[in-house]
């Protein structure tokens, strides 16, 4: 299926998150998805002993089917088991819980589908946090919380295929003068799509475990 559009979203914040530690607090970190995305989930920082956090923490999904696809919202609790913990509760419980260690608690979760967006119009959400999709689950009374999420969707442009917009400052040079840009003010959105297939020849002390990062206007990638 050809992608679209981009769907810029910006994890606001959070409130009157569940109680998930002894001394009355969680440790929330925001996992996010889009359906029909093979790409694996983003996920916010984590903020420590904190109920009602603050990310403002951006990401970007490339959208295929803006009428049918959902964002998923899913609040966890980070959960770290340590050496000095698991010296206390004894090697074997240790062993049984360190084969759940990234199957941290999840505090509630949310869907927005893309249909309720505007192009190129921003709008934000505050979500009631669930236990799970289905709504109408009697075990569903608790109150959990809320998580605030900004969402835009940009529609690819027509003209993708015009790349004379300049790359962190580098600009066209025409008769002796620097453009920056045709046209200052651009509407929708362009998607560069980059496939690193591997290095030869790396020199250096120190690569046995190797990376590459990439950098555009601003935003870094890194591979595996």
């Amino acid at each position: 299926m050809k992608s679209v559009g981009i769907l810029h979203v910006n994890v606001v914040g959070a409130l009157k998150l569940l109680k998930m530690d002894i001394l009355g607090t969680s440790d929330p970190y925001v996992k996010l998805s889009l359906t029909a995305d093979k790409l694996p989930a983003k996920k916010t920082t984590i903020k420590k002993k904190n109920l009602n956090p603050e990310w403002n923490e951006k990401f970007k999904f490339v959208v295929k089917a803006p009428q049918s696809q959902v964002l998923k919202v899913q609040v966890f609790d980070w959960d770290k088991i340590s050496p000095l913990s698991a010296f206390y509760i004894g090697l074997r419980m240790f062993l049984s819980l360190i084969m759940q260690v990234g199957e941290h608690d999840r505090l509630g979760m949310q869907l927005v589908p893309l249909k309720l967006l505007t192009q190129s119009e921003t709008k934000e959400f505050t979500l009631d946090l669930l236990k799970d999709t289905n709504i109408s689950n009697p075990q569903d009374q608790k109150k959990r919380g809320q998580t605030v999420v900004e969402l835009t969707y940009e529609p690819f442009r027509q003209d993708s295929c015009n790349f004379d917009v300049p790359v962190e400052g580098y600009g066209r040079k025409e008769n002796g003068i620097d453009r920056s840009s045709d046209d200052g003010n651009l509407s929708g959105s362009r998607l560069l799509s980059v496939m690193v297939h591997g290095a030869e020849d790396v020199e250096g002390e120190h690569h046995t475990n190797p990376y590459a990062f990439i950098l555009f206007r601003g935003e870094r990638k890194k591979t595996k």
